[in-house]
């Protein structure tokens, strides 16, 4: 109770599990500082060497919600969220305001300059984050989402864009993105940017509905291939899930490459282990931090009726993935099939020591014993 009145926050946090702060921003376009919002991942703090993911949304309300679908959708394991610290806007913050009230490119990038030196700069400097960014965004803020994103693609890797506001030609949209979509691929040099655009079709939203549809257009026509898009209609609900809607079906698109295993079966398993692996090697870049092929690694080699090419294979993973306890149990199980017992113990041995989860300690735990006494 002490910690929610120190930091006046919504009293719905509480039951999301991770550390709620405060972050200090603060910047010469305004005096004193901008108070945002922080959920950290509940490891976070025990977790040392880990970096996160950032999410940013610029409503005040938004943080109950976003913190709650988090905590829910990564504590299995980061599937489908991968863990990410939750960040939002101070209520009432009246050099914010300002900041959010322009009308096109020129007049806006006061608010780019303070989300890239003056907020996202306190983020990296207090927190143990990766380098992914997620700018989220509903109705006015998802125009800001997409001025971002056409202005400063740099900024965010992904985008969440809720209904957008767009009729009149909000914040220049329209018509900036004529040039500055097909510009992105000139700006995106390293590492491709994704866009989740969503709208519903209730009362509120059909003043919008004839230039969402025309922005699609646009993104059809001149979006390059290094920004991976996708616009989605939640036809028949309502205005007020829009945002919630669209985080969900957003972070899945998102993170799909990194949780989907390459099959066996594919063109690229037929390939076999090296070429699997240089294809996470590519997510990899394309992220910005480390995607694991462990799981399609395994996967490939339980697909083999031969043993010794699944151990060529389970060693191959181990030999990429030395810190991962998966790979070294998937290689124990092939060599305990092969009648290695001593081998198998050791692999497996090690698999336990590189982790702390009680599930796979007590499953991995039976094997072992089963292995000693055979």
């Amino acid at each position: 109770m002490l910690t929610l009145i120190v930091l006046g926050v919504n009293p719905a946090l509480a039951q999301v599990n991770g550390d709620t702060e405060v972050l200090k921003v603060h910047s010469k376009s305004f005096v004193g500082s901008a108070d945002f919002i922080v959920t950290l991942p509940s490891k976070y703090h025990e977790n040392k060497d880990q970096k996160y993911l950032v999410l940013v949304d610029f409503h005040p309300r938004s943080h109950a919600y976003l913190a709650g679908l988090h905590d829910w959708m990564s504590h299995n394991g980061a599937w489908p969220w991968l863990e990410t610290i939750i960040i939002t806007a101070p209520d009432g913050h009246e050099g914010l305001g300002k900041l959010k009230s322009f009308d096109n490119a020129q007049q806006g990038q006061a608010l780019l300059d303070f989300i890239g030196q003056d907020l996202l700069a306190a983020v990296d400097a207090k927190y143990r984050t990766n380098g992914f960014r997620i700018l989220s965004g509903f109705t006015g803020n998802a125009s800001i989402s997409l001025f971002t994103l056409l202005h400063r693609p740099e900024l965010f890797n992904a985008y969440i864009a809720a209904s957008p506001i767009l009729s009149d030609n909000h914040l220049s949209l329209m018509t900036d993105a004529i040039n500055a979509l097909p510009d992105l691929a000139r700006k995106l040099t390293t590492q491709p940017r994704m866009l989740f655009l969503s709208r519903a079709d209730s009362g509120y939203e059909q003043q919008q509905i004839a230039d969402f549809d025309k922005f699609t257009e646009l993104l059809k026509l001149k979006a390059p291939k290094n920004l991976i898009w996708r616009s989605q209609l939640f036809e028949g609900s309502y205005y007020m899930s829009q945002p919630a809607l669209a985080t969900i079906y957003a972070i899945e698109m998102f993170f799909d490459d990194i949780h989907k295993s390459v099959e066996p079966e594919s063109a690229l398993g037929k390939q076999g282990p090296q070429a699997i692996y240089e294809h996470y090697q590519w997510l990899s870049q394309r992220y910005g931090f480390e995607v694991s092929a462990v799981d399609s690694l395994l996967n490939l080699a339980k697909s083999k009726t031969d043993l010794k090419q699944a151990l060529a294979v389970g060693t191959f993973c181990v030999a990429k993935h030395p810190q991962d306890a998966h790979a070294h149990h998937g290689l124990a199980v092939t060599l305990a099939a092969l009648g290695q017992s001593s081998d198998a113990i050791a692999e497996l041995t090690l698999a336990m020591s590189l982790t702390k989860h009680p599930f796979y300690l007590n499953r991995w735990g039976k094997l072992l014993t089963e292995y000693q006494t055979e």
